[in-house]
């Protein structure tokens, strides 16, 4: 049985959230033999990931062993807290002390800060669908959003994607036109890092952050 003190190492889980992003979720899941998650989900900018199966596949690569579903528990004692504990936002373990709550998304938007490019389709997916309350959990990486008679969300925009449950327990996600889930086939971790390289002055000795109209200030 895994315990909290088995997985340390956070470069095991980005290398398992880079495969989950390159293989899809659904080969990953079958990979590593586990099914859906249904409340524990890591979080992050690019994607919500089952914490469950991210937790197996981080392990197996600190330790060399595959757990199975049946070896650990994914919950509160479980997979989600230890990812939690290795400072991961996991969506199903926020406390409401700290939420930001808004009964229209307009004002949920606006506390979020959401990209401007990005409100045009953040507005058109909220307005096709019957949601009621939003609120910033305390980490303020997403909004969730919970619908006319429920009360859990199904919904959570992130700031270049929104990620949903459909009403027959699928889960879909739409990418927002602004730093989007995927770039073709490329790892959205790795378009970051090459994004920033090039926004980096090329003269020898700079090295400062490039301003948007591409002039240096320095040079």
């Amino acid at each position: 049985m895994a315990s909290t003190e088995v997985l340390t190492d956070r470069g095991a889980v980005e290398e398992a959230l880079a495969e989950f992003d390159r293989i899809g979720r659904f080969s990953f899941l079958e990979k590593y033999g586990f099914g859906e998650a249904r409340e524990y989900f890591l979080v992050t900018e690019t994607g919500n990931y089952d914490s469950k199966a991210i937790f197996a596949a981080a392990y197996a690569r600190q330790h060399g062993v595959l757990l199975t579903s049946d070896d650990f528990s994914g919950g509160k004692q479980g997979a989600a807290q230890w990812l939690a504990n290795l400072g991961y936002t996991i969506e199903g373990l926020e406390s409401k002390e700290g939420r930001l709550t808004f009964d229209a998304f307009e004002a949920a938007m606006d506390a979020f800060r959401l990209a401007v490019e990005n409100i045009t389709a953040a507005r058109a997916f909220v307005g096709s669908r019957d949601f009621v309350s939003f609120y910033l959990p305390p980490s303020r990486q997403y909004i969730a959003m919970i619908p006319r008679g429920g009360t859990r969300p199904t919904a959570w925009i992130n700031k270049g994607y929104v990620w949903f449950r459909n009403e027959d327990g699928t889960q879909d996600s739409i990418a927002f036109p602004y730093n989007k889930l995927r770039d073709g086939s490329r790892n959205s971790r790795q378009r970051r890092r090459e994004e920033a390289e090039r926004r980096v002055c090329p003269n020898p000795g700079c090295g400062m952050v490039l301003p948007l109209s591409g002039v240096c200030d320095y040079c």
